[in-house]
């Protein structure tokens, strides 16, 4: 056991040297004064208004994401909305097919007979006068 504690301390110590050594090399390094990694004033601003008209430009795609956004909503709205209405086209239509089946099947219904033409009223009415006409010759 107290050969594990002891090779916990020499690694742990390893281990904070390595990590000192690493340290030291990475700030040597972010300090150079290497002459790519400069800039004037000028680009300096050029940069700057770069970066300001991009995040302009993002302002407003996030802005048109959310218009577009809100009128996909509102097809999505319009959509139900007309399918709706398509509907109740669809049952006025068969409502009115019913009601003209039901005022066909009224006429067929409401056809005259064929005693109730107005020719054969018209022979029912001479016949019935000529017989009347001869029945009283016959009387007198």
């Amino acid at each position: 056991m107290d050969k594990l504690h002891n090779f916990k301390k020499y690694l742990h110590k390893f281990l904070s040297v390595i990590t000192f050594l690493t340290l030291i090399t990475t700030i040597g390094h972010t300090q150079t004064t290497d002459s790519t990694f400069t800039f004037t004033e000028l680009e300096v601003i050029k940069l700057d208004s770069l970066l300001q008209s991009y995040e302009q430009e993002n302002a407003i795609q996030k802005v048109q994401i959310e218009l577009l956004n809100h009128q996909l909503i509102n097809y999505e709205l319009l959509h139900q909305q007309d399918s709706l209405h398509i509907n109740l086209i669809n049952q006025n239509i068969g409502l009115l097919n019913d009601r003209i089946t039901l005022y066909i099947d009224l006429t067929d219904q409401l056809k005259p007979k064929w005693y109730n033409k107005p020719i054969i009223h018209f022979f029912l009415g001479a016949v019935t006068i000529t017989t009347s006409a001869i029945v009283l010759n016959q009387i007198k």
